[in-house]
């Protein structure tokens, strides 16, 4: 009689049980592998750190250069730089303050010039520190043109005045000067009689 057969063997049996546990335990080892990763990423975001530094204040500076606490034309110049009949010999001069209105130490120069150039060209200035013009020039302008020229320490060298400093309180810088205007004694006058004006230009550069 033959032998009925109902497809059951021990070995298949395990192979099944044995796919079944290495199918778990696989989508365990990655369910463990996703959760371990999402923590890694919050543990890295927890070394992340900043710091704010805050500065002092910060001003813009002014440069405001005066002379005698005016801005142009002071008294004291277009008073005492006049002469009705200048001749050879004479002189003239005007003392006055240059002033540091402003927050900032700065520097300056002075040009001169002239609306009558054969005029301004019989003329000699000349800049001293302090109330009066005496003692060393700081620096000269010989000959007058009708655009500003600067004033010559030596050779072509510009006069400048230096490190004036900036007004504290209601208190300006102050650089006390003197100019004198002179027609020297060897000039010559033109034929006819000649007029013009002096103009001086202060122009202050911060340090």
């Amino acid at each position: 009689m033959a032998r009925r057969s109902d497809g059951f063997k021990p070995s298949n049996a395990l192979r099944r049980i044995g796919r079944a546990l290495i199918g778990a335990r696989g989508r365990a080892i990655m369910s463990i592998g996703i959760v371990l990763g999402l923590g890694a990423v919050g543990t890295l975001a927890a070394w992340s750190d900043t710091s704010v530094a805050t500065s002092g204040e910060f001003k813009t500076g002014k440069i405001d250069i005066m002379l005698d606490g005016v801005d142009n034309n002071p008294t004291s110049i277009s008073t005492g730089l006049t002469k009705a009949a200048m001749v050879p010999g004479d002189t003239v001069s005007a003392s006055f303050v240059v002033q540091n209105q402003g927050s900032v130490v700065f520097t300056y120069t002075i040009g001169a010039s002239m609306t009558d150039a054969p005029f301004g060209q019989l003329l000699k200035l000349e800049a001293y520190a302090g109330a009066s013009c005496s003692g060393t020039a700081l620096g000269t302008r010989a000959g007058l043109t009708t655009s500003a020229q600067p004033f010559i320490v030596s050779g072509t060298t510009p006069l400048t005045r230096p490190n004036v400093a900036a007004k504290v309180g209601a208190t300006p810088g102050a650089d006390p000067l003197c100019i004198s205007v002179t027609m020297p004694s060897n000039a010559t006058l033109p034929g006819t009689a000649r007029t013009g004006t002096i103009s001086l230009t202060f122009t202050a550069t911060s340090t």
